[in-house]
Parts: C-alpha cells; structure tokens; sequence
C-alpha cells in the first residue's frame, strides 16, 4: 500500500510526463484553439484524478464530477461522512488571455496557489520569456510566509516563442 507521499510523488510524475508531451499530444489531438488546450489539459488530469481514486472538479470537462471551485481544477479526499479530507492537487491554468496581459494573469492566479494547503500544486499557462516567468513564480513561493517545508510545486509554461513546454518542480 502507497503512503499519502509516496502517492502524491507519483501523481507528480503522471502529471509531469503529461506536460513534457503536451506539444506532441497538442499536434495529435488537433488543438489549436486555446480553449482546446485548456480543455485537453482539464480532461487528462480529470482521468488522473479519477485513476487516483479522488472526486475531480474543473469547469468545462464534461468528465469532471462538479464545477471548479477556488481553484481551476482540484481533486478531493473525502472521509465516509463525506467531509473534505484533504486537497491531494489543486491547478490553475491561465491559457488564452494574450500576450499583453497574460503575466499578470499568471501571478494573479498563482497567488491563489501560493495560499492553498494542497499536496500538489500546478500551475500551467502560456506567453514569452517562461524561464524569467518560472523564476518569478519560484521567488513568489519562497518570499511568503506562511510556505512551509514540503510544499510541492510542479511549473509548467508553453513559450509561444520556443515551441516547447518549460517545467519546473519545485519541493521546498
């Protein structure tokens, strides 16, 4: 039997290996519109969720079990009674805003992450320049307060300019 850690170790290698073919899948599949992607990214990882043994919620996947709640796309634990047990993944994606205005979107959203008490936090989105935005989300988890010793944290950002998805992980 797989410890809560060992579990979410490896979702966190699911969930990567996804992201490192995501340009490949992306041609497959056919997506070229940004919602194709969003919705693409939200029905993998609700099939995840559920291969995992946990209720899915993500707005626009049909497959989901309820609309997102706080966060884009989350997985819920719940005890016998049916209380919220823990939060194993919690996911914001920011694709499609443009290019003026997708780095603020990015931290915005990430803000929300920052806070969360989740066992896997993932952050997926698009634009420019994805090295200097991973460092800004990587000095944002490190300046707040209240991040504490094993906050897991997997990156991911498609750079319009490179063609490619840049990930980075993140254990503190």
């Amino acid at each position: 039997m797989k410890t809560k850690e060992t579990q979410i170790e490896d979702i966190e290698r699911q969930v990567h290996k996804f992201f490192s073919q995501l340009g490949e899948t992306a041609r497959q599949e056919g997506w070229h519109k940004d919602s194709e992607w969003t919705v693409g990214i939200n029905r993998y990882l609700t099939q995840l969720g559920h291969k995992h043994g946990f209720l899915v919620f993500a707005s626009r996947c049909e497959i989901a079990d309820g609309k997102e709640w706080l966060y884009d796309h989350h997985w819920r634990s719940l005890n016998d009674k049916g209380n919220l047990v823990s939060i194993p993944l919690a996911m914001e994606i920011e694709w499609g805003f443009g290019a003026k205005n997708m780095r603020e979107k990015v931290v915005e959203d990430f803000t929300k992450l920052i806070q969360a008490r989740a066992q896997l936090r993932v952050m997926v989105f698009q634009g420019n320049s994805i090295e200097s935005t991973l460092d800004e989300l990587q000095n944002m988890v490190q300046e707040f307060a209240d991040t504490q010793i094993g906050d897991r944290y997997l990156l991911a950002g498609w750079g319009w300019d490179t063609e490619k998805i840049h990930m980075r992980p993140l254990i503190i």
